[in-house]
């Protein structure tokens, strides 16, 4: 007889793939944390057929093959498997049933195709935007000593002109040169050296919170929407504060020529996510979103390089160096947008294991 208390569920809830166990009346008996997060359902007080779960056509194929796994005694593998919710929504998967005779269960693996196109896609934007940020450098490099040659002209200029023409241009040359040199030190200056320990990511976000309403924003309303059950993220805190309250301060902008202006800072424990081309069992997805009128279809894929931005003043480095901070923790970030709504995900990967031996040292 099957017993769930026999498995090692810690470890197999740590997988990305979703585990689903059932008996040889396809009645489902538990579920990991992946599957569970991904909408399957397995409650105690009433049996669990996985007919319940699926429309009938995707039913008639699911029974269909796990009927012939149990009869067969075989592993089956179906690659690229639909399957569809009530609501209509459709998941594609790669799906493998094993049948073990001596304790009367079937096991299902699934895992998410999407994920792993999220992962060929990441890989190519990363090596992209490596690029772009490369030759942004290269480019900054080369225009840093111009500039320098440029202002000290000017400088000596200014003590040998004396009329009010020459003072005011000469002035505005100077101003203009140390403007873009500071433009010029952020973007060759590299992320400064990690300060690495854990932290509440609530704190850090409160602390995000508290620099947002600084800016006094006419009507603007920002919202939080925390889970509590987020544990400590190993990171260094003032980078994320920073990496974060970039995007706010994106959106804020955004929201100028907005009526009724909201943000909301939402934060949510998530299960099988690919970062950076890997897929973690466990992460946190930090989403600010915004009810702006969205970002431009034709910056869209450009987000993230430096130098891109809508606004007339902007720099185009806020983004750009959020997506740095973030990713030298191991994270990403990438965002969805449309009239009405962008959302900017971070996703951190969550130690289960370093915290559960921080708990017991402790």
């Amino acid at each position: 007889m099957f017993n769930p208390e026999e498995l090692q569920t810690s470890l197999i809830n740590q997988l990305s793939s979703e585990v689903i166990i059932l008996d040889a009346d396809l009645d489902i008996l538990w579920i990991n944390d992946s599957a569970s997060a991904n909408g399957w359902i397995c409650t105690s007080d009433k049996t669990n057929l996985i007919a319940d779960q699926f429309i009938e056509e995707t039913n008639k194929e699911l029974t269909k093959l796990l009927t012939y796994c149990i009869s067969s005694g075989n592993s089956v593998t179906k690659r690229d498997f639909k399957l569809t919710k009530f609501d209509g929504k459709n998941r594609i998967v790669d799906l493998t049933s094993s049948w073990s005779e001596s304790d009367s269960i079937l096991m299902i693996e699934l895992l998410c195709v999407e994920n792993l196109n999220k992962i060929i896609d990441s890989s190519k934007t990363f090596s992209t935007q490596k690029i772009a940020a490369n030759l942004a450098r290269t480019l900054a490099h080369e225009v840093k000593n111009p500039l320098s040659g440029i202002k000290g002209s000017a400088q000596i200029l200014s003590s040998k002109l004396t009329d009010d023409f020459s003072k005011k241009f000469l002035k505005i040359i100077i101003n203009e040169t140390e403007r873009l040199n500071s433009l010029v030190t952020k973007i060759l200056t590299p992320p400064k050296k990690l300060k690495l320990e854990a932290f509440n990511i609530h704190s850090a976000l409160e602390k995000v919170f508290a620099l947002s309403q600084a800016d006094e924003q006419k009507n603007l309303k920002i919202n939080r929407d925390y889970d509590p059950s987020i544990p400590e993220i190993h990171g260094d805190e003032n980078l994320f504060i920073q990496a974060t309250l970039n995007i706010i301060k994106n959106a804020q902008q955004a929201l100028l020529v907005t009526e009724n202006p909201s943000i909301t800072i939402k934060s949510r424990v998530a299960y099988g996510q690919p970062i950076n081309g890997n897929i973690h069992s466990t992460v946190c997805d930090v989403s600010i979103i915004d009810n702006g009128p969205g970002i431009p279809l034709d910056i869209q894929e450009q987000v993230f390089f430096p130098m891109v931005s809508t606004k007339e003043d902007g720099s185009g480095l806020g983004l750009s160096i959020s997506q740095d901070i973030i990713r030298i923790h191991g994270g990403a970030i990438s965002f969805t947008t449309k009239s009405g709504e962008t959302i900017f995900s971070i996703l951190m990967p969550i130690n289960i294991e370093s915290n559960n031996k921080e708990v017991l040292s402790a």
